[in-house]
């Protein structure tokens, strides 16, 4: 399978941004947008936030591990119109049950990506995903 190039991937991005403007299901569409990428093992370090590629840097790198999407959906949904101004934060979180590592995305009061299909409430999250960590998302501009 033959990689896109940086042009390619960047208008595929944009062209997501701009449907998810007015899409029904936005956070669906982030998420099986992000979902259709090849996935990798853990690209960098999670506990550091200051080394987390920016979102062109992602798009360029195109290594998507667990975090690495939970990032890139929060970058796709931060730089639109429509989330420009909502809350995000990351919080990397242990699954007590299947001892893992999650790393879902709060916008608001939703949850995307703890399981990479699911959106839900926060008040919804499972009593054995525990934060270990919360990142305040800075406005992207």
């Amino acid at each position: 399978m033959l990689k896109e190039n940086y042009a390619t991937k960047l208008k595929k991005w944009s062209s997501l941004r701009a449907r998810l403007e007015t899409s029904t299901n936005p956070f669906n569409e982030v998420i099986n947008f992000y979902n259709s990428k090849k996935r990798c093992k853990l690209s960098t370090n999670p506990w550091d936030k200051a080394i987390w590629p920016g979102p062109w840097e992602l798009l360029q790198n195109d290594r998507y591990c667990d975090l690495m999407l939970t990032l890139g959906s929060c970058y796709t949904l931060q730089l639109t119109d429509r989330f420009k101004d909502s809350k995000f934060e990351i919080h990397i979180s242990i699954d007590r049950v299947n001892e893992e590592l999650l790393y879902p995305l709060h916008v608001e009061s939703d949850v995307l990506c703890y399981n990479h299909r699911l959106v839900t409430q926060k008040t919804e999250i499972p009593t054995h995903i525990v934060p270990q960590r919360i990142y305040r998302m800075p406005r992207l501009q």
